[in-house]
């Protein structure tokens, strides 16, 4: 396993305040993965799948998927956007499946970043062909997120939510939640 890491073909997550350093493991070669979603067992007859398929659910799927995968690959570069690169931190990931009794639905958070000045952000990776439009339904999500979050760590520090998108956070009612954005431009910068 140590070799699949050390050549990036394999990317290790660790899961936020754990104490056993409990550790998911995410096959991150793009090609690799491309070609099971698309390729592996499937024929194809239209010479013109990829341009055509632009609509197709699983293509959306596998956009995010990708992109996600894009971001945890510039972590260096997001931190930079949000001018925290001279912060010590910690990435990792998140997630519960909830608890009943207390009345908290299962959360997952991609990225968090922990960082030494007590604030921890929270990171949203959305793909988009456009500005990413926050709804109602998908504010609420992010509130149950933090909510979630916060009760289970029993953080005390701030919780920052930032999203990493293609082109921005489109400016709506239910926008302010966000309170940083890194868009491909930033993603791709230089961090010298």
């Amino acid at each position: 396993m140590k070799n699949l890491i050390d050549s990036g073909f394999v990317r290790e997550n660790l899961f936020f305040g754990n104490k056993k350093r409990e550790t998911c493991y995410q096959l991150a070669d793009y090609y690799t993965c491309f070609y099971f979603h698309f390729l592996k067992g499937k024929k194809r007859t239209d010479e013109h799948f990829w341009s055509n398929s632009i609509d197709l659910p699983s293509r959306r799927v596998w956009s995010g998927l990708t992109f996600e995968q894009v971001c945890k690959d510039h972590v260096a570069q997001i931190r930079k956007s949000l001018g925290i690169s001279g912060v010590l931190s910690e990435i990792s990931s998140w997630s519960t499946k909830g608890d009943e009794e207390l009345g908290i639905s299962g959360a997952q958070i991609d990225m968090l970043i922990d960082r030494r000045d007590r604030v921890i952000t929270l990171c949203e990776m959305k793909f988009s062909v456009n500005d990413y439009i926050i709804d109602k339904d998908y504010h609420e999500k992010i509130r149950n997120k933090i909510e979630a979050f916060r009760r289970m760590t029993r953080t005390r520090k701030a919780i920052q939510v930032v999203f990493v998108t293609t082109y921005g956070v489109k400016e709506n009612t239910y926008s302010s939640i966000v309170q940083g954005q890194v868009t491909l431009d930033g993603l791709f910068e230089s961090t010298r």
